[in-house]
């Protein structure tokens, strides 16, 4: 319910407390999966709101009206859905898009998949199971330092460092026994610094990034781009959210260049699509906030 209906009825002070009392958890990703868990999908809504430091980072509640719902009827999904949901902090749709684009990226003709911040392996190991299922012959590679969010700096807002250290490579193979995926590979450390040498000579179709910080994005990024396919997808977990707009502004930065398209997904995904160089190309970006060099972030 939106929080603005509260002050028109008698038991606004109940609707508001709640309100409040919700917005004192921050509602985290764990937080909403524990409500979801006894059949609850709780949303706080207030007005817009800039971002800490970045001002043309404004964040709303967001509520389309599209009611067209193909994860219902996807048996597949759902059942793998089942086995994974408790090692992911993803919600049910963004699953649902990581599904659907694996799908699209079967119809290129090479490339791996990598998924780099994989936590405890449960979106990674979504996306090898409908790789396997569309006959992808490529290999999954599921990265993590497993030691928690690296190269926080200044152009985050929230993160430290550190986060999200509750995952193991235990937890990760564990889950692909379950699966019985055989097209999977663990990398643990950080990437690109750590693992990325051991893919150098690879190629990928899709990245799945989800390290929640600038810096991490930007090098992974710098790192995969020349590996990418020709029509290969690069997929940003974090741009949509509250708390991770060192990604958001990382992603409007990239808008101006000529050979990828960016797509918003409004599940709170973006989405770049590896193109051809445009020739004559003039750069315009929609964001007003010019491009910070790394090192200033340190």
């Amino acid at each position: 319910m939106r929080s603005d209906f509260f002050a028109k009825v008698p038991l606004a002070p109940i609707g508001l407390a709640m309100r409040d009392a919700l917005r004192f958890t921050r509602l985290t990703r764990t937080a909403k999966k524990l409500f979801r868990n006894i059949g609850l999908e709780v949303r706080v809504v207030g007005g817009s709101e800039p971002a800490p430091g970045y001002p043309d980072i404004v964040h709303s509640q967001i509520w389309p009206f599209a009611t067209y719902s193909p994860w219902l009827t996807d048996r597949e999904f759902n059942r793998v859905i089942e086995v994974i949901k408790e090692n992911t902090l993803l919600d049910y749709y963004i699953c649902y898009d990581l599904w659907e684009l694996i799908g699209q990226v079967a119809k290129l003709q090479s490339g791996d998949l990598i998924e780099i911040g994989t936590w405890r392996g449960g979106s990674g190991s979504l996306i090898a199971k409908r790789a396997e299922l569309e006959g992808i012959d490529a290999k999954v590679y599921l990265c993590d330092t497993f030691r928690g969010v690296v190269k926080a700096s200044a152009l985050d807002p929230v993160y430290r460092g550190g986060e999200h250290a509750d995952a193991s490579v235990e937890a990760v193979r564990n889950l692909i026994h379950r699966l019985n995926l055989h097209n999977v590979e663990v990398l643990q450390g950080t990437f690109p610094d750590d693992t990325g040498k051991s893919l150098a000579d690879k190629t990928f179709r899709f990245c799945h990034i989800d390290v929640d910080v600038y810096r991490s994005a930007a090098e992974i990024v710098e790192w995969i781009w020349p590996r990418l396919c020709l029509g290969g997808l690069i997929v940003y977990d974090d741009y949509g959210f509250k708390g991770c707009e060192g990604v958001t502004r990382f992603v409007n930065e990239e808008r101006g260049l000529p050979d990828r398209l960016i797509i918003h997904n409004l599940n709170g995904h973006a989405v770049a699509i590896k193109t051809p160089t445009v020739h004559n190309f003039s750069k315009t970006t929609t964001s007003s906030v010019e491009p910070l060099a790394l090192a200033k972030a340190t």
